[in-house]
């Protein structure tokens, strides 16, 4: 079985640098890599009863489709990409993708430009016991 690098992903500028890396990295260890985009779960009664449980379903899915299409397009086809999608809290889904599956490391890039460990990289270090790659911002 190949083995993969995660490379979660939210549509941030930093995202593009953590694709290069991992594309780089996936073609020097002919792995994979699995673009993951995590959707928070929304909690508010309010957002609920104003907008609608299918509505805000639909836009997250189409929010994520389209981040991962981007990222898909950045790859441009020189590595296997695989991308999916999870629900909930970022540092927890990512965790568990990679207890999941066979994933050889983790590749993290900070949302923010002048932050290199952000709330979910810090939690994602507590979490896993997956190796995981911290580009700078």
């Amino acid at each position: 079985m190949q083995k993969i690098y995660l490379v979660p992903i939210d549509g941030s500028i930093n995202c593009a640098k953590a694709i290069d890396f991992a594309v780089d990295l996936a073609l020097q260890t002919g792995s994979a890599i699995k673009l993951l985009n995590v959707q928070p779960k929304v909690h508010t009664q309010y957002a609920h009863a104003k907008i609608g449980t299918k509505k805000l379903e639909s836009y997250k899915l189409e929010e994520s489709a389209q981040i991962l299409e981007e990222g898909c397009k950045h790859v441009k086809e020189r590595v296997k990409v695989i991308s999916k999608v999870r629900n909930g809290l970022p540092a927890q889904e990512i965790c568990k993708e990679a207890a999941d599956n066979d994933i050889r490391g983790i590749i993290l890039a900070p949302r923010k430009r002048k932050k290199t460990i952000g709330s979910v990289t810090f939690k994602v270090l507590q979490l896993t016991d997956t190796p995981v790659i911290i580009l700078p911002g």
